[in-house]
């Protein structure tokens, strides 16, 4: 097999267009007059014209099976694949065999609306850190990246005499701005644009449209792509920097917040259970309430006795050769239980151990001590972190524990469900995933990104994925405060639809994207449409890079993100956070994307009245 190296997208991408090009040598017949597809990958792209799920998941499990080929560390990745794939199949149908590929944009909608949803649930508690770290450097690069691409693609005007639509079209496509391309689309439809004698208002719609859809999937596979090379080009470690920057960000304290995905993961890995069987002469002949002082901390959870097993109470007497479970951190385990008598491999140790949440609400809890809840509650049950308002405290036995405090604690589910009797309700890890909240979350950030407000003809508004982010980033914050707030969320749940909504969402845009680069080829315009394209894609992210990380110091992970939100970029975020193994880059990118998509709207909307 061979490998993918960092020009690969280069050269398919040529590809790509080379079949155009053949195709378009070969001349296309008028509508209507075209044979039927011949030969067996004719009849089968037909075929899948006519049955797109099949069409739209094999792309993205071929684009999936691609994107992990690398070498020295370098690939496209999935999303990068995905969309490079989905570009020369459609390609390929329709310049070769006249087929045309139109899976609904609804059905894009609905999956890329599910990653931003995944993204915010993710990033919230780290968000409000980064933002407070990195607030004003954020709206700097999200005003720096719009602003130099515009001014490249105005100055191109002038070198490639651009015709009507096609400003506006570049820049919204090299920029990923979807908003922008809406905005000049209701420039053209206003009426209020002076074009040039000859040039109607249905070919300026076209060179809108064809410029934005060419530009949009080529600046998306190349950006994607750009922003893993970035760091290493700029001597920067961004797996590193991100690693850093999750430590400062977690403090000392190192616990996850509640209702992050960590949360349940780490819980305490100390504590275990181990069996001994009793030999010794202090323990033979003594109840378990007498023998308490052997090891306070250790939680005796079950003791064989004559060949039946027996839960602890505080009469049971234990004898010369029962054996007994005893749950405890490690370092407990290996001095006051053993002088029970030797240590035994046996059945018996089949305990479970949770780890659970505890939002403090009722009577029993509140206004207590820490030390005052170990000494009467805390038997067998090991606190492992302590939240209040979003904030992990110190444990400290003379810590009060106030309305709302969540506290984290380990112990046997009998320990654990009695413990529960008193306190009330425990948040436990579950694999089940909450649809009610997910499904209003989804509504309400698209209601929120669907309001409009008009300032001098251009309807402004948020747009549904910034909606999104900032009611599931707000959803995610409040669970930190109390983890059973909008049931679970499951981190299984949330990786799933941030990877598939993403790559279906792109998919679905290459797929599409075939007729949009014919059309270039075929009126003359492809090549001033690459070329400036490509430079208003790529050279203002590069120049913020250098700003962001000479000027500004930036964390580099956090940079990684900031600018692919300035270019509107999602895939970008995505592959910084695939190259990063981190959520950090996503720190970035909320405040960037809202104001460079603001912006650029503005911009686009300018551009077309231009003509």
């Amino acid at each position: 097999m061979r490998v993918i190296t960092r020009h690969t997208v280069l050269v398919v991408g040529a590809a790509a267009l080379g079949l155009a090009a053949v195709a378009l040598a070969q001349g296309t017949s008028a509508p209507g007059a075209h044979p039927p597809p011949h030969g067996v990958p004719g009849r089968l792209l037909a075929a899948l014209g006519h049955q797109p799920f099949i069409l739209l998941f094999l792309v993205v499990a071929a684009g999936y099976a691609l994107g992990k080929v690398q070498v020295k560390g370098v690939g496209l990745g999935a999303t990068a694949a995905t969309l490079l794939l989905g570009m020369v199949v459609s390609l390929w149908a329709f310049q070769s065999f006249h087929v045309t590929y139109a899976i609904p944009e609804f059905t894009s909608t609905v999956f890329f609306n599910l990653f931003i949803f995944a993204i915010g649930m993710k990033v919230g508690p780290q968000f409000i850190g980064g933002l407070q770290r990195e607030g004003r450097h954020l709206l700097l690069l999200s005003l720096l990246v719009p602003l130099a691409s515009a001014l490249l693609v105005y100055l191109a005007r002038f070198v490639f005499h651009l015709g009507p639509g096609l400003m506006a079209g570049i820049l919204s496509g090299a920029n990923t701005a979807t908003p922008g391309f809406g905005a000049a689309q209701a420039a053209l439809g206003g009426g209020a644009v002076k074009l040039p004698a000859g040039t109607t208002l249905e070919q300026a719609r076209a060179n809108l449209t064809t410029s934005y859809a060419l530009l949009y999937s080529v600046s998306m596979v190349v950006f994607t792509v750009m922003v893993k090379v970035l760091p290493k080009a700029f001597g920067r470690d961004a797996a590193a920097d991100a690693k850093a920057m999750e430590k400062a960000l977690a403090g000392e304290q190192q616990a996850p917040l509640p209702g992050t995905a960590e949360s349940f993961l780490r819980g305490n890995a100390s504590v275990h259970v181990r069996v001994f069987r009793v030999e010794s002469p202090e323990v033979d002949g003594h109840s378990l309430a007498q023998l308490a002082h052997l090891a306070p901390r250790a939680g005796i959870e079950r003791v064989l006795h004559a060949g039946r097993i027996y839960l602890p109470e505080d009469g049971l007497v234990l004898h010369r050769g029962d054996e007994v479970a005893v749950a405890g951190p490690v370092g407990l385990l290996l001095q006051g239980p053993t002088r029970i008598g030797p240590e035994v491999n046996s059945p018996l140790g089949d305990v479970r151990v949770e780890t659970v949440e505890i939002v403090a609400h009722k009577a029993d809890l509140v206004g207590r001590t820490l030390g005052e809840l170990a000494r009467e509650e805390g038997h067998g049950l090991y606190l492992n972190a302590m939240f209040r308002a979003g904030d992990a405290l110190p444990i400290d036995p003379d810590e009060v524990i106030r309305r709302g405090d969540v506290l984290r604690v380990t112990g046997s589910r009998r320990r654990l469900e009695a413990l529960q009797k008193r306190v009330g309700h425990l948040v436990r890890p579950s694999l089940v995933t909450d649809i009610i909240t997910l499904a209003l979350g989804l509504s309400l950030g698209a209601f929120l990104g669907a309001i409009t407000v008009p300032v001098g003809g251009v309807k402004f508004s948020l747009g549904s994925a910034v909606g999104l982010l900032i009611v599931s980033i707000g959803l995610s914050i409040l669970r930190t405060h109390n983890p059973a707030f909008g049931g679970p969320f499951p981190e299984a749940s949330r990786e799933l639809l941030e990877d598939l909504g993403l790559n279906v969402f792109i998919a679905i845009l290459g797929i599409n994207a075939g007729a949009g680069v014919a059309s270039a080829v075929a009126g003359g315009t492809l090549v001033p449409i690459l070329v400036v394209g490509v430079i208003a894609a790529l050279v203002p992210p590069t120049l913020a890079w250098a700003v962001g990380q000479y000027v500004m110091k930036m964390n580099t992970a956090v940079l990684m993100g900031a600018v692919a939100g300035a270019r509107c970029n999602s895939a970008g975020m995505r592959a910084s956070q695939e190259a990063t193994n981190s959520i950090i880059p996503a720190i970035g990118y909320p405040v960037t994307f809202a104001v460079s998509n603001l912006l650029l709207t503005l911009i686009c909307y300018l551009f077309a009245l231009m003509g």
